[in-house]
């Protein structure tokens, strides 16, 4: 009992007396610890909600999803032996009201849906009604963008619809990155007299399934539903999803983003370390007497290792506390705008304890990782130092035990970031960064201390100041870690944050089209091109029909393995066109362009550069397309080199001409003009729309203006980290002058007597500091 009872006496005393001493060590653990806890608790209660969320967004137990052509009666026949069946569809498309115009999202209804949750309106009035005799439901925020209000009426394609209702509650309205427009709803019926929805318009076709009871809905009835389908109707492109892998870019996003969060976030804590470093240093120095008489009175190691590290513990511990009350203060007080922004997260929870308690353990492992060398070489005091000068100072040690002991920490730090990382391979390159960032300072701070030692000064006070960075106990390397990884923070998130404006700026003004246009009808091709013609001649026209990849050289597709950057290719149909010349803004990296006598010989392809190296193709081999149920299979002539971050019209694969000309199809169109007013692109937006009332014009700026919006809040929460890393930098500074304070007092003292002036002092001081 006395073994146990001993060491946790000693430490309840040090705690007790000595507690203002760890003002710096607790700061810090607390800074870090509330960054990962936000940064945990944010990711993981987003996530439990679209998981727990899923079969709701989802509008069923699964979905069966198509572009372009609606099932025919009898895939959706053969769908419903699985249970209801629901049909939704959803496309883009421009709405009318007067002289305003505007970009919305339709959808389109049965009376099935919705299969799970309720749709509510902010009026008091039955689905039924709403929705018959042309009638529709928006979102409120149309409302006012077109000056309008309840039981006016829009024009959408060919139609004029009356506004009903305004929706408050969608159940499966998926949460996205961001809209291209408001909601509107309206029936199945009283679409087709818009006459949007044809063989080729841009629209995703949506079954979803509420199976009978009987059928357990996993990953294997996916699969086998997804097989069915093929087997009976292989002409069809199917996507099957069960709701495993909903809301795929949304997911994609949040965890890149938490990933940089994370990174931010472990980049403020490792500063911290250092700062707890110093501050467990300048503590043990000032235990060095106590620790000699706890020797001299029979004291083990073990018993006074025992001592510290449970000091340690509880401090961290307490910090730890701390730290996820805060974060979790903060979520909550952040929970109202985010369900805003996500209304799924409507009725979740702010509160995730495993993510919480993650973030103390983090708080542990740093806290022993840079307190462990201090520690085990303040072990190593002799009794005799009692008998010595009351000037102690704790030099570290650098032997076995320390290093073994920093690598065991090391290693369960890394190994936890690993296992719990979303992204596996970033966290590898993060990880490899920080090591190597390390070792770099490591080397930095070996060569300043050398480059002290060799130079010669004349002035004494100077030369003091190149002295003090290589003396036993000097601060120069806590300096140069604190201020070396604040600043490699700073200037990393300084410079993507640049480089992305100055990339989104330079696109805009070099590259980007005006006006992007989709859903052209063959017969407003030729009037449409001369109507933008009038405004610049910089107009692009090709026709789309869409397709899918059935086969590679043969292969079937689900059998070819892909790079996972263009897995996209292999999934659904993709926009597919064909010319014989090629596009102006094409850069071909492979081959060359056909002309028209090797067009008429045999199809041709150009593909994606990218299609290329993730397939491990070359130039002579066959992708087979599947185009309304007509295979084609065409022969790779070419590759280009394509940025599609540019806003033009890139098509991944574009056959010769002669193949598939006689198909219907669309076409897509986009206008460039330099210096263009925001009067004149309006202008040509209500021109297309009272002259070509089926065509969706999409202004570039109003796309751009959403991505540096969303991009602007990325960057202020970056900043926010950032702004935290720099405060645990000056701690650390704080704590290494702290650390040397008495030490300090014991040379300046000892320089006085010596003769030397105040100003000398205070200018070898602030030069060292400098240094």
């Amino acid at each position: 009992m006395l073994k146990l009872s001993t060491p946790f006496k000693l430490a309840f005393l040090e705690l007790k007396h000595g507690w203002k001493h760890f003002g710096v060590f607790v700061t810090c653990l607390i800074l870090g610890v509330a960054i990962m806890a936000t940064v945990n608790t944010f990711g993981s209660v987003v996530q439990n909600a679209l998981n727990h969320e899923a079969q709701g967004l989802l509008g069923g137990n699964i979905e069966v999803r198509i572009r372009g052509v609606a099932a025919q009666d009898k895939e959706v026949q053969f769908l419903k032996k699985y249970g209801k069946v629901s049909y939704v569809a959803t496309m883009r498309a421009m709405a009318h009201s007067g002289e305003e115009h505007t970009l919305v999202e339709l959808k389109a209804i049965d009376k099935n849906y919705p299969l799970i949750g309720d749709l509510e309106f902010n009026e008091n009035i039955n689905k039924s009604d709403v929705f018959k005799e042309n009638g529709i439901a928006v979102d409120r925020i149309l409302l006012s963008q077109i000056n309008a209000k309840l039981g006016d009426t829009i024009q959408l394609g060919e139609e004029v619809y009356t506004i009903k209702a305004t929706l408050k509650k969608e159940p499966d309205r998926a949460v996205q990155i961001f809209n291209f427009g408001p909601r509107v709803m309206l029936s199945h019926e009283s679409i087709k007299a818009s006459k949007l929805v044809n063989t080729f318009s841009l629209v995703e076709h949506r079954y979803r399934i509420l199976t009978k009871p009987e059928i357990t809905v996993n990953e294997v009835f996916e699969e086998t539903v997804k097989q069915e389908l093929q087997s009976n109707f292989p002409n069809t492109s199917w996507r099957v999803n069960s709701g495993t892998d909903g809301n795929r870019m949304l997911k994609r996003f949040l965890n890149q983003l938490l990933s940089f969060l994370n990174l931010s976030g472990l980049s403020t804590f490792l500063i911290a370390g250092i700062g707890i470093a110093s501050a467990v240093r300048s503590y043990l120095s000032r235990k060095v007497e106590t620790i000699a008489v706890l020797k001299v009175q029979g004291a083990s190691k073990k018993l006074i290792a025992k001592t510290y590290i449970m000091v340690l513990t509880l401090l961290s511990l307490f910090a730890g506390v701390v730290g996820v009350c805060i974060a979790q203060a903060i979520i909550s007080s952040l929970m109202p705008i985010l369900k805003g922004i996500l209304p799924v997260l409507e009725g979740g929870s702010a509160m995730h304890f495993p993510s919480l308690l993650l973030a103390v353990w983090y708080g542990l492992l740093v806290a022993y990782l840079f307190s462990v060398p201090a520690l085990l070489s303040a072990l190593e005091i002799c009794p005799a130092l009692l008998f010595r000068s009351k000037n102690n100072v704790l030099y570290l040690h650098n032997n076995k035990a320390v290093r073994l002991s920093v690598f065991i920490f090391s290693v369960l730090l890394f190994l936890t970031l690993y296992v719990t990382a979303v992204d596996k391979l970033f966290t590898i390159g993060a990880i490899c960064l920080i090591t190597l960032a390390f070792c770099l300072f490591y080397l930095c701070v070996t060569a300043v201390k050398a480059w002290a030692k060799r130079i010669h000064v004349k002035k004494s006070w100077l030369k003091l100041a190149v002295g003090n960075l290589y003396r036993p106990g000097a601060t120069t390397g806590t300096v140069v870690f604190a201020i070396g990884i604040s600043l490699m923070v700073l200037i990393a998130l300084t410079l993507t944050e640049s480089n992305f404006q100055q990339r989104i700026q330079k696109v805009v003004e070099e590259r980007a089209p005006s006006l992007f246009m989709i859903d052209i009808q063959p017969h407003q091709k030729q009037n449409l091109e001369a109507l933008l013609k009038e405004y610049s001649p910089h107009v692009m026209m090709y026709p789309m029909v869409r397709g899918r990849v059935s086969y590679v050289n043969g292969v079937p597709a689900n059998e070819v393995t892909v790079d996972p950057d263009i897995d996209w290719v292999m999934r659904g149909d993709r926009g597919i066109s064909y010319s014989n010349k090629a596009p102006e803004n094409a850069i071909i990296s492979h081959g060359k362009w056909w002309n028209d006598t090797q067009a008429s010989n045999n199809p041709l392809l150009s593909v994606d550069q990218r299609i290329l190296s993730g397939m491990n193709l070359k130039l002579g081999d066959t992708i087979t397309l599947t185009i309304l149920g007509k295979d084609i299979t065409a022969k790779i002539a070419n590759a280009r080199q394509i940025d599609y971050s540019t806003f033009q019209i890139n098509f991944a694969m574009m056959l010769s001409q002669g193949v598939i000309d006689k198909m219907p199809h669309t076409s897509v169109a986009t206008i460039h003009m330099e210096n263009a007013t925001n009067e004149t692109e309006f202008e040509i937006v209500k021109r297309i729309a009272k002259e070509f009332p089926g065509v969706t014009t999409i202004r570039t700026k109003e796309i751009v203006s959403l991505v540096q919006t969303l991009m602007n809040h990325i960057a202020t929460a970056l900043s926010l980290t950032v702004g935290l890393s720099l405060f645990a930098g000056l701690l650390v500074l704080a704590s290494s002058l702290s650390s040397t304070i008495d030490q300090r007092r014991y040379d300046v003292a000892v320089l006085k007597v010596y003769g030397a002036r105040k100003s000398d002092i205070i200018k070898s001081c602030t030069a060292e500091w400098m240094l």
